[in-house]
């Protein structure tokens, strides 16, 4: 589908950048854009829409470009028309493999995008032509995720547009119930999880709610767990690796314990104060075989690490320690 379309300079007063329908950009940097039209002008022109009338215009693409222009103080600016009847969906069109090739697409856009396209086209044909646009495979699997998505609230759309929130992390959220999502919210927004931490979490607190019976909120509604969102002696990183082995003890509890005695068995003999060399127990404290790790860098250094290792294993604790 071509629709001709021209360039003309329109008054910036006259285009309607509040009823931007097709520009999400979530927090616009204009600062580098701006820094470009100073610099060089113009390249990429906006596209618009004439509005009843002939008057007023709606921005297609380019909304960030028109801002930007504003603040160095434009009064004009190059855009290209579309004429006054363009459809909707070439519209759209327009939008998406316009920002496609310059900037992308954060997960909000993605999502909000792919609820567009779905009002034009059947999931089939999304997934396989226009998936890749938005820098994505084209999986149905995927698609379903965006889907879930865009029907988040909007601080979770937000979370999205900032990049810290995963694409499998919202999916999940979007199975919850709005109460069980509110639970979860002080979590993902004041701790920095990576994807996989996020999915961890999400899981762990869905199982325990099964296997209790009870709701993932009042599983996050925990003391224990809420603490590690409020203690000021530990650093940010501290926290998400106190709430992960406070779940972790919730739903692996006696793996939890064996760890737990395992660990402080090897500071009292002083294991843990030798950093080149580890001792790991059996896979899930399972089965007879240990795993003994050394580093060394030559040849006295393991002569001198075998015997700390022949002493420490000469101890009454460190058979207690490997017996089982």
């Amino acid at each position: 589908m071509t629709i001709p379309n021209r360039l003309q300079e329109v008054p910036l007063a006259q285009i309607d950048l509040a009823e931007t329908a097709l520009e999400m950009a979530a927090a616009p940097a204009l600062d580098r854009l701006a820094a470009s039209l100073r610099e060089v002008g113009l390249i990429n022109p906006p596209w618009l829409r004439p509005q009843p009338g002939g008057q007023r215009f709606q921005v297609v693409t380019g909304a960030r470009r028109i801002k930007a222009a504003a603040d160095l103080g434009w009064q004009e600016i190059t855009v290209r028309l579309t004429p006054e009847g363009a459809p909707d969906f070439y519209c759209l069109l327009v939008h998406l493999i316009d920002n496609a090739f310059t900037r992308g697409f954060n997960l909000r856009e993605q999502a909000a995008l792919v609820a567009r396209l779905l009002s034009h086209c059947d999931r089939e044909t999304v997934a396989a032509r226009y998936l890749p646009y938005l820098g994505l495979p084209p999986s149905q699997a995927i698609l379903e995720r965006l889907i879930k998505t865009a029907g988040l609230e909007t601080p979770w759309q937000q979370l999205a547009a900032s990049g810290r929130l995963a694409l499998t992390a919202a999916a999940r959220l979007a199975d919850w119930d709005p109460e069980a999502r509110a639970a979860a919210w002080p979590f993902l927004d004041s701790l920095r999880l990576s994807q996989s931490k996020q999915e961890e979490l999400l899981d762990q607190v869905a199982l325990l709610a099964r296997r209790e019976g009870i709701s993932p909120a009042a599983v996050l509604a925990r003391d224990e767990l809420r603490r590690a969102l409020t203690d000021s002696d530990r650093t940010p990183q501290e926290r998400v690796e106190a709430l992960r082995r406070r779940l972790y003890a919730q739903v692996y509890p006696r793996l939890s314990a064996a760890r737990v005695a395992f660990e402080t068995a090897l500071a009292r003999l002083g294991w843990k104060r030798t950093p080149r060399f580890r001792l790991h127990p059996p896979a899930v404290f399972e089965g007879p075989d240990f795993n003994l790790e050394i580093k060394f860098r030559n040849a006295l250094e393991l002569q001198e690490l075998l015997g700390e290792i022949n002493r420490l294993t000469r101890q009454e604790d460190f058979a207690d320690l490997t017996r089982g």
